[in-house]
């Protein structure tokens, strides 16, 4: 007997270094089928290709939905695509969605000074700027790029731009948006049209799939199109977030944490702390909290740089040496008998120039499974030393919501593709105080991004029913209560290790 057609929604996740495809089912929000695909970097880490993002994209779009194939099901009809990116970054791109030059990545502090003179027009800074400071900046110092350019977008504004050919520039927080005075004096200074595309909310149906682009991603033509968000925001839609008291930890090659809570507790929060956390209001069908967060410029690039350099010498057994580092590195008790990961710097990564660069407290007992191990609770760390002053001042946070392979959540290339070890999930909960979760989609960003292709294409009535839907709980794991000293005291040695390589722990990324 064949089986129906299954009705799926596609999400691309676009990250610093790879990009996901997910597919989830259509009515439930179940996972089908995930792939991962590497975009590759260039000599200057502050620019992208998002040419090679898109033939990335498409390869993997292509082996999620033969994998989903390959498990048995008929045939997957996909109701519609949604996606988020990083940022802000930004993408000249021309009229059939290529790129017109390198996009201008998150890390690049080149348009500083622009962003100091539209701070000022615009009576706000930092993100609530996006992309507009890179903007002035390409129009200025890349005449060429900008004459070959149709639009000047988000990385996830591009995405939508190029499977429906229409360009919209899609955000939630009402403060980002530009009034009419406002975009006259952009305009007066270097600003033009392009950076101003009509605004909507993520999740809007802007359009459908073009012949081209489906002709490439292996889809027919016309399904819906949904206007994108940045992966931050995705995933807290993702883990689902709709309540105060919940959080989720993000482990991809960079990291962050983000935690819903009441407007009068943020308010009190940031107050108290100020410059610590960012702040933002909810995605507004969530009802009107407050996301709390911080960023980390590569607490997966760590482990991924940790794993890679250990297996440099002789690449042919990686998989199997991999997959033994992991557990070996589970074996060990909290701690990593001694070995502690340097918090990171959010101005960016750069790769340590030695084992000691990237460590404290090193010694010859430490084997590659203590370097493994000290790499995944630097992760834990950074977010537990972040969150602990916001709690002091009254923060409640109930359970953290895992996500991404950095934080066990899912199986990755980090891990050989096998399933991180329970020890190394455990000690996430250990070193928060709090209860974990994983989800039946362990990529929240991708999770996210497929809950707007939902509202898009009417498989969902509202976006709260979508994330509710695709961040069923799958695993919950509680804290052991017998490790609590042992958390204090290394909370005090990774603070007193921040304060001594110069590193804040602030979660405000400078991008």
């Amino acid at each position: 007997m064949r089986r129906p057609v299954r009705a799926a929604l596609l999400a691309f996740d676009l990250g610093s270094t790879s990009v996901k495809a997910l597919l989830v089912d259509a009515e439930t929000g179940a996972p089908i089928a995930i792939a991962r695909r590497a975009t590759g970097g260039g000599m200057d880490p502050r620019e992208g290709d998002a040419n090679a993002w898109w033939t990335a994209i498409c390869a993997a779009t292509n082996e999620a939905l033969a994998l989903a194939a390959s498990q048995g099901d008929n045939g997957i009809e996909v109701r519609g695509i949604g996606v988020d990116g990083h940022g802000p970054s930004l993408v000249p791109v021309r009229a059939d969605g290529s790129a017109a030059g390198p996009a201008l990545m998150w890390r690049d502090r080149r348009s500083a000074d622009d962003e100091a003179v539209l701070a000022t027009i615009l009576g706000r800074g930092g993100w609530l700027l996006g992309e507009l400071p890179k903007a002035r900046w390409l129009l200025r110092e890349r005449p060429e790029v900008a004459a070959a350019s149709t639009w000047l977008l988000s990385t996830w504004d591009a995405l939508t731009f190029r499977l429906s050919g229409e360009a919209v520039s899609s955000f939630w927080d009402p403060a980002r948006s530009v009034s009419p005075a406002q975009r006259s004096a952009l305009l007066a200074v270097g600003v033009d049209e392009r950076t101003l595309p009509p605004e909507v909310f993520p999740g809007t149906r802007i359009g459908t799939l073009l012949p081209g682009p489906a002709a490439e991603l292996g889809l027919p033509v016309g399904v819906p199109i949904a206007a994108g968000m940045n992966d931050g925001l995705a995933a807290v839609i993702g883990a689902g977030l709709i309540r105060p008291g919940l959080g989720v930890d993000v482990g991809g090659t960079a990291g962050g944490v983000a935690v819903a809570a009441t407007a009068a507790e943020a308010q009190r929060i940031t107050a108290a702390l100020p410059g610590r956390l960012w702040s933002g209001p909810a995605p507004a069908p969530l009802g009107d909290g407050v996301i709390l967060g911080g960023a980390f410029a590569g607490t997966g690039r760590l482990l991924e740089w940790v794993v890679t350099e250990l297996l440099s010498n002789d690449p042919a057994a990686a998989p199997a040496r991999r997959a033994e580092l992991f557990r070996t590195a589970a074996s060990l008790p909290l701690g990593a008998d001694g070995l502690m990961a340097k918090p990171i710097s959010n101005l960016g990564w750069s790769s340590p120039s030695s084992i000691d660069d990237a460590f404290a407290g090193r010694t010859e007992q430490h084997t590659a499974a203590h370097l493994v191990r000290a790499a995944i609770e630097g992760g834990a760390l950074a977010v537990a030393h972040l969150l602990a002053p916001a709690a002091a001042a009254g923060l409640q946070v109930s359970e953290m919501r895992l996500s991404g392979p950095a934080t066990g959540a899912t199986p990755g290339p980090l891990s050989g593709g096998e399933p991180v070890p329970a020890p190394l999930i455990q000690l996430r909960a250990d070193l928060f105080g709090l209860p974990v979760v994983i989800g039946q989609n362990a990529e929240a960003s991708g999770a996210g991004a497929a809950a707007l292709a939902g509202v898009a294409a009417g498989s969902f009535a509202s976006l709260r029913e979508a994330s509710v839907a695709v961040a069923v709980s799958a695993q919950r794991i509680e804290p052991n209560a017998h490790t609590q000293n042992r958390v204090q005291e290394l909370l005090q040695n990774y603070g007193e290790l921040s304060v001594a390589t110069g590193e804040s722990g602030a979660g405000r990324r400078e991008d």
